[in-house]
């Protein structure tokens, strides 16, 4: 009778190890494959090789929703690698002289291009001194972050803050300056190695100056031969982003005017 029990009692424990080890490999198979992937945006660089950036929603959820509508729109083929400083490389810039940025009709396909509501766009920026506290990647090597004007000698900050669109920057080197005040948004994963060819072979554009001599000093250096990005395109892994909520971009030129007309009429 005691032997009976006894292996009652072994067979119970045995099925419930049986159990208990089954519960663990099912959640950890569940756990691996319902993981999202994160998008990975692709630039093809003529003459260079292809660049692969993967992209991270968790941090900056509108910028990269805006970044994969504009891949998809089209918008960044044909745009160039334009230039350097001590830190980054900048990128996607139009090589015509009177270019503007992004409109609505490129994320919106309910808005006609051209018409009166088609208008230049810009989005706000997902960073820390920009109440959006949840961006906390770090400009370090390799991470991209989303260009923005700077209006503060004018006293705009919320209008600086919010005027980023569609160029970028990849980070060379680390950053920290730009931590909290950049909209971070992704790393470069594979084509570093082309971006530093880049960043150190190109040659630098020159400058005239009243003199006639050339000055390289300025903030961002151009390239004399820009690097064309050929085509771009992105693999979301099934993932359905949603449409950039944006805003209508900024005048500076048209708020400059402003200010001098009403100094004119005193």
């Amino acid at each position: 009778m005691k032997e009976k029990v006894k292996m009652t009692i072994q067979m119970i424990i045995v099925i419930i190890l049986i159990i208990l080890i089954g519960w663990l490999v099912c959640n950890r198979v569940i756990a691996q494959t319902s993981k999202v992937v994160n998008p990975v945006a692709t630039f093809e660089v003529q003459d260079y090789g292809t660049v692969k950036m993967e992209l991270y929603p968790e941090y900056a959820p509108n910028t990269v929703a805006n970044f994969i509508a504009l891949i998809n729109s089209g918008f960044y083929n044909n745009k160039v690698i334009f230039g350097k400083d001590d830190v980054c490389l900048y990128m996607a810039r139009d090589t015509a002289e009177d270019a503007k940025g992004p409109t609505i009709s490129l994320i919106d396909d309910s808005v006609e291009a051209g018409s009166e509501n088609d208008y230049e766009y810009e989005i706000n920026g997902e960073f820390v001194a920009n109440q959006f506290p949840q961006n906390t990647l770090r400009h370090e090597k390799g991470v991209i972050s989303l260009n923005r004007s700077d209006y503060s000698s004018y006293g705009l900050t919320e209008e600086s803050y919010n005027s980023g669109s569609y160029r970028f920057s990849v980070m060379m080197t680390e950053n920290a300056n730009l931590n909290g005040v950049y909209c971070a948004f992704g790393k470069i994963t594979e084509g570093m190695e082309i971006l530093e060819k880049i960043y150190r072979e190109a040659e630098i554009k020159p400058e005239e100056t009243e003199e006639g001599k050339s000055d390289e000093s300025g903030e961002i250096q151009e390239f004399a031969s820009q690097p064309v990005i050929t085509n771009a395109h992105v693999e979301t892994y099934g993932v359905n982003y949603a449409k950039p909520e944006v805003h209508k971009a900024f005048d500076i030129q048209g708020y400059i005017n402003e200010l001098y007309s009403q100094y004119l009429t005193y």
